[in-house]
């Protein structure tokens, strides 16, 4: 298939699925929440919620803000590619698929293990975005939501060393 033949994701696409990516987020932190027995880690993961929320929020000035203006990442092969390979289902797992409540501290991992994975491929995917926009209010935005996935991976990675110390 050449680069003509294949569909490229528009920017309007692209912002939605960011949307559906910090919503997803959202929902995974705030049911997460409720297993968390320590009053830390359960206000940690109230906070990762929250921070979701604030990130839902800047994408959707983005998106209207945007009107029919280009960003420069649309025909990006890279960025596509990336999309291709990492977003074929959701980000974040439903709970419900993860925890077992007859083996909760080790559901509780694998779920700390998937928000991990999954603010990972967010600082990338936003990392992506950032290195292709052309537009300089949006690649602010973009970089400032990289730093926050990043820093979202070293703070889930601590409440993973927490609760391996509490078993």
């Amino acid at each position: 298939m050449t680069q003509r033949d294949q569909k490229l994701i528009t920017a309007n696409e692209i912002m939605e699925l960011s949307l559906k990516m910090e919503r997803e987020g959202q929902a995974f932190y705030k049911n997460l929440s409720h297993y968390m027995k320590d009053p830390m880690v359960k206000a940690f993961i109230e906070k990762m919620h929250n921070e979701e929320i604030q990130h839902e929020k800047i994408f959707r000035i983005m998106l209207e803000k945007k009107g029919d203006k280009l960003y420069g990442w649309e025909d990006k092969k890279e960025l596509h590619e990336f999309i291709n390979e990492n977003f074929k289902t959701d980000i974040f797992p439903l709970l419900d698929e993860i925890i077992n409540p007859d083996a909760i501290f080790e559901s509780l991992q694998k779920a700390v293990d998937f928000a991990v994975e999954a603010e990972m491929i967010a600082a990338e995917f936003y990392s992506l975005l950032g290195e292709f926009c052309e537009d300089l209010d949006a690649k602010t935005s973009i970089l400032l939501l990289e730093q926050a996935e990043n820093e979202h991976v070293k703070q889930v990675l601590a409440i993973k060393d927490k609760l391996l110390k509490n078993s």
